[in-house]
């Protein structure tokens, strides 16, 4: 039978049981914080290594699309050069002036200053222009006002274009009626009429799915995805739409889905971009 001693021990093993009890989750309470804690560490880790990722893919993008601002830049400054120097200098005329454009013999210029009445005008040597203007003229095609024609093509890749991002064809071959701008990649419509376009998009080691526009609204979209063994192709699309005189017709990267990898050009194949007024 129990004693009065064996009733104290009783109650003092009693009383240790409750303090490691009370210890004991007191550390299983620590345990889960310190769980919850490394769980919280590891996903900012991963959470910091995918923004970092993201970043370094951005950069090399920025720097991508950089070099190709530069280049750009480069060739308008070259046209710029040959436009507005004494073509004596070059013995060619600038290759960016189409057969139609002309000089405005009215008014009284200040070659030095290229300022007619006022306005900034292009400065022209007079004595070229005297002997230039009737080549030009005999060299101008009689074309109808009404036809209008553009075709152009890509000479520097894109890598890895962002979403709205607007291809620019840079080397304009055919601009009759003016309507295609080569450094921006916009078809301004200088008539009212039903026009067809047809754009042509070379992928390599990537996908992209390609929109054209008129003004904000989407008229087509083409998609080619060009990986594994089958690492580059072309697809073209076909819109035929009606116009309106002073609407906007680019080229852009999905509004969404920009995709990856290269939109591609070299000798090999070229995306280019093109039109024509049916009527």
């Amino acid at each position: 039978m129990l004693t009065e001693n064996d009733g104290i021990d009783l109650k003092i093993i009693y009383k240790d049981m409750l303090e490691l009890r009370e210890n004991f989750q007191k550390l299983d309470d620590v345990v889960q914080q310190q769980s919850a804690r490394i769980y919280y560490l590891e996903s900012t880790v991963t959470f910091q290594k995918k923004h970092i990722q993201d970043l370094m893919t951005d950069k090399k993008a920025d720097i991508e699309y950089r070099r190709k601002l530069e280049r750009r830049l480069k060739v308008i400054e070259k046209s710029f050069v040959r436009e507005y120097s004494d073509p004596r200098e070059y013995g060619v005329k600038s290759s960016n002036i189409s057969l139609h454009e002309h000089v405005d013999e009215e008014g009284k210029t200040d070659y030095r200053s290229g300022i007619v009445d006022g306005s900034v005008q292009k400065m022209v040597n007079p004595k070229w222009n005297a002997t230039s203007r009737k080549e030009r003229l005999l060299l101008q095609p009689t074309v109808s006002d009404a036809l209008v024609a553009f075709y152009a093509y890509m000479s520097i890749p894109e890598n890895n274009p962002s979403a709205h991002h607007t291809l620019i064809y840079d080397v304009s071959v055919t601009n009759v009626g003016s309507g295609y701008n080569h450094v921006t990649g916009i078809f301004t419509a200088p008539t009212s009429g039903v026009y067809v376009f047809i754009w042509v998009t070379r992928v390599y080691n990537g996908e992209h799915p390609t929109e054209l526009m008129i003004n904000t609204a989407v008229y087509g979209v083409t998609f080619l995805r060009a990986k594994g063994s089958s690492n580059d192709g072309s697809v073209s699309g076909t819109v035929v739409a009606n116009v309106t005189k002073g609407d906007s017709v680019f080229v852009r990267v999905h509004s969404s889905y920009p995709g990856d990898g290269y939109i591609y050009s070299n000798v090999h194949g070229r995306p280019s971009f093109s039109g024509w007024l049916l009527r």
